[in-house]
């Protein structure tokens, strides 16, 4: 049975932060060998301040590396981030303050962009049977996944699997959000990718998180815990609880639909809180599933560019995996073709000025409202 551990920590105060890591370790029973080469795998979806709360804050990284270092490791932090303004990955880190935790720690920063690919084949895959990732995933001891707890535009909720897409090395994201457009689809892509990677040890920054149009967008929140476990599947399954989204979660849905894990395996240490985080303004996992297909293209939530918010940089129409946002002139703000859209968000997500809105047609209203009626009318009989 595998073992998640739940544990209270208010603030980012290094001491305490480091105190919560220790606990939820020694809690799970998890064991670092002496001398190991390990990776750690933060959350850095772009140049952001901590204060942001939309990347893996440095204390928890901190916290990681004084344990490693006390067993005498090589520590490698790698990355391959959505989209940053200039300096890639690096000037990411930088932002992040994580580059100051490196060089406090002796820590190698490593863009996976970078790097040398493997090819790597897994006949339990089901959407991606073969990927590249970078080399250094394969070449290490240990790999300790660091997410942070947020909601997600497209997948929801962004824990330990969601996390991992960040080992997917420079456009090829893009290319992924292009051929994995189903939100199924894309979940099935993530767990692949969770295959391939397994990282043995998952410890997540739910210090401060963010709810509402995550993961780079929504509110602020401070749920104040940390989770750990071995078993990345397992602690979202918990995570899931705690945030109010059980059994919601399309990449936890997949991986009890493909045998992947079982509810019944989780073991909590710890008291499993409950919160109620908003829902990005883009979730349909209240829609019925006959609303599919040509109807929900008419219904789901679309990007537009608030012209007002727009600085211009671009960076939706960079990211776009399928050329959807478009730039009229140099002067207006950018526009989204509904005809190529998939819904997969990366323009809000990337945008640095939170300028993009995702907003449905009048369709989406009354279709659930009209659902909802007859279902009313159905439990009353």
């Amino acid at each position: 049975m595998h073992k998640v551990s739940v544990i209270k920590c208010n603030s980012y105060d290094n001491n305490e932060v480091l105190k919560a890591v220790e606990k939820t370790i020694e809690d799970i029973g998890f064991e670092i060998k002496p001398g190991s080469t390990v990776l750690l795998k933060p959350n850095v979806l772009m140049g952001a301040s901590p204060d942001k709360a939309i990347t893996t804050n440095p204390a928890i990284i901190d916290a990681v590396c004084t344990i490693l270092n006390r067993h005498k490791c090589k520590i490698f932090i790698g990355e391959s981030c959505g989209f940053v303004l200039k300096g890639g990955v690096m000037q990411a880190f930088k932002e992040a303050g994580i580059a100051d935790i490196a060089n406090k720690h002796n820590a190698k920063l490593v863009s996976f962009n970078n790097e040398r690919l493997r090819k790597v084949q897994n006949n339990k895959a089901t959407f991606a049977k073969e990927m590249y990732l970078p080399e250094i995933l394969f070449n290490v001891d240990l790999i300790i996944n660091l997410p942070k707890m947020k909601t997600h535009t497209l997948m929801l909720f962004t824990g330990g699997v969601k996390n991992l897409f960040g080992c997917i090395p420079g456009g090829k994201k893009q290319v992924y959000h292009a051929e994995a457009n189903k939100k199924e689809d894309f979940a099935n892509l993530l767990l692949d990718i969770w295959l391939n990677v397994k990282p043995a040890l998952t410890i997540m920054d739910g210090i401060e998180g963010m709810d509402g149009n995550g993961p780079s967008n929504g509110n602020i929140v401070k749920p104040g815990f940390i989770i750990t476990s071995n078993n990345t599947l397992l602690m979202d399954i918990v995570a899931e609880r705690i945030i109010g989204f059980d059994g919601e979660v399309p990449t936890n849905k997949q991986a009890l639909k493909r045998n992947l894990i079982g509810k019944e395996e989780i073991s909590v240490i710890g008291k499993e809180p409950r919160f109620k985080f908003m829902k990005p303004s883009s979730a349909v996992s209240s829609i019925p599933p006959w609303l599919s297909g040509y109807f929900l293209k008419k219904v789901i939530a679309y990007p537009y560019p608030n012209p007002e918010k727009c600085r211009k940089c671009w960076n939706c129409v960079n990211v776009c995996p399928v050329s959807a946002m478009k730039k009229k002139n140099e002067k207006e703000a950018p526009y989204c073709d509904k005809k190529k859209c998939i819904a997969c968000y990366c323009c809000q997500e990337m945008c640095p000025y939170d300028a993009i809105e995702l907003k449905r047609s009048f369709l989406f209203a009354a279709a659930m409202g009209f659902y909802y009626r007859v279902m009313d009318l159905i439990k009353k009989k």
